[in-house]
């Protein structure tokens, strides 16, 4: 991660772009001859921001970059941790995935990835190409410029989201990360299963499971009630390693909520022989993930939750072990 640099930035003060950034530019100006060097020329201010204009010696190219911007490339790489930061103190490198929690509301948690966008800015009757910070939901649920997160209302820390010390992580920041790295899993079982039914013929249900892997638990990520339940049984994952450790009644009642809000499994239904195809089917890719993720049997789990738990018809239980059986081979 980066510490930001603190001390002024004057005019004259020489920038280089980043290959990557430098490629950016090229796309999306469509003109292949912009520079990698820059000269600070001009700073104005807008939206309460310092806003650089940057011109390059040899061509006479100009571009503008934002405060946050210029105070990345002028800063210090620092090991990475994840205590939690202010976004005016520290920045994730470019394309990390993070954690931004709101500072007077701790259960307000935003996963999401910090990418370096472009926009075209008017300076003087030019305009010119704008370098940005941008801060992308990976809920799916918009974006909004890293100066967002920094005052006011909205002022937020950040961690990141898939570093491996999660002690310093509130259990409501533990469930958001759970929830992520469990979609993920989720997305490449489906993809598993997708390529088998296609070559099956099924190309339709192929498609819809794919799309079903794509808003895969997203109640645990937008409906506040079943995050604040979850979140309170999110260190005991005892169930979810050992097939023989059933639900006890207050794991129960925190997940009640998500059954209810998800139909892949078989408690959303008053009986199990409601769920459709498609239901089934993200269900197996659904149990295929926890057990990839856990380093778990896929078989024998599913075999003793139809054995002390669901008690699915044998049609339907024949459906189920053929769909995992494929999700566990090597296929």
């Amino acid at each position: 991660m980066l510490k930001l640099y603190s001390g002024p930035i004057k005019t004259g003060t020489r920038i280089t772009l980043p290959e990557s950034w430098h490629e950016k530019l090229i796309n999306f100006s469509k003109v292949q001859s912009f520079p990698y060097e820059y000269i600070v020329t001009n700073i104005f201010k807008k939206d309460k921001e310092n806003y650089y204009v940057c011109e390059s010696e040899k061509k006479g190219k100009k571009i503008i970059l934002k405060e946050f911007i210029i105070k990345y490339l002028c800063s210090q790489e620092v090991p990475d941790s994840n205590i939690g930061f202010s976004f005016t103190e520290y920045l994730p490198i470019e394309n990390s995935s993070i954690l931004i929690t709101n500072m007077k509301n701790p259960s307000i948690v935003i996963p999401a990835t910090l990418n370096v966008d472009l926009k075209l800015e008017d300076f003087n009757s030019e305009i010119l190409a704008t370098f940005t910070f941008r801060v992308d939901y990976i809920n799916g649920k918009g974006f909004a410029d890293v100066r967002y997160f920094t005052s006011g209302s909205r002022k937020s820390t950040w961690k990141f989201l898939f570093h491996e010390d999660e002690s310093y992580m509130s259990d409501y920041e533990k469930m958001f990360r759970d929830t992520v790295i469990h979609k993920s899993f989720v997305k490449k079982s489906a993809e598993k299963l997708a390529r088998y039914l296609e070559k099956e013929g099924a190309f339709e249900h192929a498609s819809l499971l794919r799309k079903r892997a794509i808003v895969h638990d997203d109640s645990k990520m937008s409906c506040e009630d079943e995050l604040h339940a979850l979140s309170r049984i999110i260190n005991d994952k005892t169930t979810l390693k050992d097939a023989s450790k059933q639900l006890s009644p207050i794991k129960k009642d925190a997940i009640a909520l998500h059954w209810k809000h998800n139909s892949h499994h078989p408690e959303h239904f008053k009986t199990p022989i409601d769920m459709s195809k498609l239901d089934i089917m993200e269900m197996c890719c659904d149990w295929h993930a926890r057990s990839t993720q856990y380093h778990t049997d896929l078989i024998s789990y599913v075999q003793k939750q139809q054995e002390t738990r669901f008690h699915f018809p044998d049609w339907m239980f024949y459906e189920i072990m053929h769909y995992c059986k494929v999700l566990a081979s090597d296929i």
